[in-house]
């Protein structure tokens, strides 16, 4: 039995990345000889390092390449993913730019953050496990075509939307993709009749249906019957949990092809509903949660929905009081433990972005960007719907 300590370091280039790695390629023969060691080094590397990695030797190549290797990688990295801060790509509210909000070994920074340069002012429709689906300008049917997108391997797909001539207006799409269970990917396109919402009792509805592409085949199918949804029902930015994909106030089971509803959200009657109140479902460790922000009273509320379906679970209600200006709440993760000790808030106020210990009641991390050259005086530039969460990943679109 022996131990070998590799010393893994962070470095400042792609070529800096590659002489490390054929340095470690080269003296040491008893690492690269042995697959099982050198698989247990490569699974720590984030997915970027890998890529360029795979240009050290066939060898490597291959292994990196292979499916069983992504599947572990995708493990390894959802597992230490969900123990460190989050990494958040922010949409600017009056810009089409991104930003990109990450942990560094100084702290988190907030950086403007590029997409490939073969794709034309892309827009983030739905994101799932390291996966984008994006939809860019283009001169030729704009909301005809979508893009799933890799953001670590920069790869993108080009995808046709299915042409119906009842069901032509697209309300919603949305990207499904769970490496663990499957190397393909779904999307969810929801459809509407293109004649004008009508009226039953007081409330407006469309008619609307629900079309499934799937990687595996690169088809489209239709799913299940048409139903009919209130006119303020948003199906972009869905969230997938237990086969399902959740929008507020409905879900639809990918299995069963079957639409169904969330039980309502109880707010007690000393809290109030006046000057209403933002909601937005966040999956985090397993968990699907409802986080209701009420911007005039500045507080928020997190709910966790039972696995049954029964009910929203009241989870934390807090003031926030202390805020400067206006704010939104950017994201929520759930706290690993049985205590959930780590439970956080991203929020987003003028010119800076908190991290909100819940258990604590307290803020326990910050990112100052005032001065910086995206910086506008007064405003929260994200919102609830403009915040996806990164991953990285080895995927293949």
């Amino acid at each position: 039995m022996y131990k070998t300590k590799i010393w893994l370091r962070r470095s400042n280039s792609s070529r800096d990345s590659l002489r490390f790695a054929r340095s470690m390629l080269h003296s040491d023969n008893m690492i690269t000889d042995n697959d099982d060691l050198l698989i247990e080094i490569l699974l720590w590397l984030p997915a970027k390092s890998l890529i360029r990695f795979k240009l050290v030797s066939k060898k490597w190549l291959d292994l990196i390449s292979s499916q069983h290797f992504s599947k572990q990688h995708t493990l390894q990295q959802r597992h230490r993913h969900s123990k460190v801060k989050p990494s958040l790509l922010l949409h600017l509210a009056e810009a089409s730019s991104y930003l990109y909000l990450h942990s560094s070994p100084n702290g988190e920074k907030l950086v403007p953050y590029a997409f490939s340069s073969t794709l034309a002012e892309p827009t983030v429709r739905s994101f799932s496990n390291g996966l984008f689906l994006l939809q860019c300008r283009n001169v030729e049917n704009p909301f005809e075509v979508c893009r799933v997108y890799n953001p670590a391997t920069k790869q993108s797909k080009k995808i046709l939307l299915n042409v119906d001539r009842m069901y032509r207006s697209v309300l919603g799409l949305n990207l499904v993709f769970d490496p663990l269970k499957s190397p393909h990917y779904k999307i969810i396109c929801v459809k509407s009749t293109p004649r004008r919402s009508f009226s039953l009792g007081r409330s407006w509805w469309r008619r609307c249906q629900i079309e499934v592409y799937e990687s595996e085949t690169s088809t489209w199918k239709v799913c299940g019957e048409p139903f009919l949804a209130p006119r303020e029902l948003m199906f972009d930015h869905g969230i997938e949990w237990k086969d399902c994909i959740h929008w507020c106030g409905v879900f639809f089971d990918l299995q069963e092809c079957i639409i169904g509803q969330h039980p309502e959200i109880v707010i007690a009657g000393d809290v109030g509903t006046e000057g209403g109140f933002l909601q937005k479902y966040v999956e985090s460790n397993g968990f699907l949660h409802n986080v209701a922000h009420f911007p005039a009273k500045k507080s928020v509320m997190v709910f966790e929905l039972q696995r049954d379906y029964s009910e929203w679970s009241l989870k934390y209600h807090i003031s926030l009081d202390g805020a400067s200006g206006p704010l939104s709440v950017l994201s929520y993760m759930r706290g690993e433990s049985e205590k959930e000790e780590d439970s956080k808030l991203v929020l987003h106020e003028p010119g800076k972005i908190k991290f909100y210990a819940l258990q604590e009641n307290c803020v326990k991390g910050l990112v100052d960007f005032e001065g910086k050259e995206f910086y506008q005086e007064g405003q929260a530039q994200s919102t609830f719907s403009r915040t996806f969460q990164v991953i990285e990943t080895l995927a293949s679109v």
